[in-house]
């Protein structure tokens, strides 16, 4: 089954051991503003090497760019 979304896309990617590299994305904050951030995200693996679940980690870009409002 082909991959329909950005999101699906790297799902599949993990899902095959592949290394993704971190992404950026935008949150919306409870005040409804967006929030720039990196997602890291990691496949993991049982000992059969079979992927069983994929951690994400987000964090706020706090870089130039971010803080000129692009």
């Amino acid at each position: 089954m082909e991959p329909s979304s950005s999101e699906d896309v790297k799902e599949y990617e993990l899902s095959q051991a592949e290394i993704l590299e971190p992404y950026r994305t935008q949150r919306l904050t409870k005040d409804g503003s967006v929030l720039d951030v990196w997602i890291t995200a990691t496949a993991l693996v049982n000992e059969d090497g079979h992927m069983h679940a994929i951690a994400t980690t987000e964090r706020a870009r706090l870089d130039t760019e971010n803080a000129q409002g692009s």
